[in-house]
């Protein structure tokens, strides 16, 4: 009697091993790319809050700074000296140095990554009843009953939108209020 002997074929095609490798490929590729693209966006975010933070430090202090002023000596719209309850009652110079975009105290490095920052203060008693930005002036007056102040700062990612910008921060001191 003879054997029939059946040949199976237990390997793979050419074609079959191919074909599994190219969707492998395609599936390491568009994970890869979604995976690189999470990581980009965290670091973003990352760098948002450290911007966010810094921002939320200095305006919480010039704020209570201002606040506190008892008497200003002198005043642009890119500095102010004057003497605060905060402080103690010493001279203090706030300014922006545009050289090295970054704000001092008394000439000490306070604030690096500052785009911009300017000062205007109030003109009139009855100013917050108007709604014109012609009330307020690049200059100190003896009617100034507050100061309001924008500030930008410089992201450090390299995205389109590089600023922080934070405008309009008015400040009512309590020694300056009628």
């Amino acid at each position: 009697m003879k054997k029939i002997i059946f040949k199976t074929n237990n390997g793979f095609t050419l074609l079959e091993m191919t074909a599994t490798l190219i969707l492998i490929a395609l599936v390491a590729g568009l994970s890869g790319m979604y995976i690189s693209r999470a990581v980009e966006l965290y670091k973003i975010y990352q760098e948002n809050t450290e911007t966010a933070q810094k921002a939320r430090f200095v305006i919480n202090r010039l704020v209570n700074e201002f606040v506190h002023i008892t008497t200003i000596n002198n005043a642009t719209n890119k500095s102010i000296f004057f003497k605060s309850r905060f402080n103690n009652q010493e001279s203090k110079l706030i300014e922006f140095n545009n050289k090295t975009n970054s704000l001092e105290i008394d000439h000490v490095l306070f604030c690096d990554s500052i785009y911009d920052f300017k000062l205007r203060y109030l003109d009139s008693v009855t100013a917050f009843d108007k709604t014109s930005y012609d009330i307020w002036n690049d200059q100190l007056s003896s009617h100034t009953t507050a100061i309001q102040f924008d500030i930008a700062f410089i992201k450090k990612n390299n995205s389109p939108q590089n600023f922080v910008y934070f405008n309009n921060i008015t400040v009512v001191p309590r020694s300056l209020k009628e």
